[in-house]
């Protein structure tokens, strides 16, 4: 077996950004999920105020005008951007990238 030298490279499905670490590696996780899709600043870590079953009960339904999307918007932020009104609550999650 021969050991990997040099560096290792891949393309973000997400965002398109060329990710280039040292090998061995073989994943990066691409950074994009923390910057705002809207306006490009650097977002905040989002930390509910109350808990998720504050926020709606799991068999509760959307109510008239809204869809499943918005009322689990609390629930499944995990970063926001505070540059507009309202905060952009972001749902994106890190990206795991293959190098070779």
């Amino acid at each position: 077996m021969t050991a990997k030298v040099g560096y290792a490279e891949g393309k973000c499905p997400v965002c398109g950004k060329l990710l280039i670490r040292k090998r061995p590696a073989n994943l990066a996780v691409c950074d994009c999920y923390e910057y705002c899709p809207l306006c490009g600043a650097k977002m905040t870590p989002f930390t509910p105020d109350l808990t998720p079953s504050t926020y709606r009960a799991e068999e509760s339904h959307a109510l008239k005008g809204q869809t499943v999307e918005d009322v689990e918007a609390g629930i499944k932020t995990i970063m926001v951007c505070n540059n507009h009104t309202p905060p952009y609550p972001s749902k994106q999650k890190p990206v795991e990238v293959r190098l070779t």
